[in-house]
């Protein structure tokens, strides 16, 4: 299911980081806030950052986008 990248900022990235902070979360505690932010930092770019205990941001191109959402339908 995954999609093979060479982009550390890929979809791929952020979706195994928010899995691991999620499972780490039930595990220490079983319960946790996360949130998610996301905005269009220009024409092909979107910043996206995952807040936990930790903070993570990633950076999704919009082909990064278009190939994991043909891969999805």
């Amino acid at each position: 299911m995954s999609l093979a990248s060479s982009d550390p900022n890929s979809i791929d990235e952020f979706f195994k980081r928010f899995e691991s902070v999620l499972l780490q979360t039930w595990q220490d505690t079983g319960y946790g806030h996360l949130e998610i932010d996301s905005e269009r930092i220009n024409q092909d770019k979107i910043r996206v950052i995952l807040r936990g205990s930790t903070h993570y941001r990633y950076v999704i191109s919009d082909e990064d986008l278009k190939n994991r959402t043909s891969t999805e339908n």
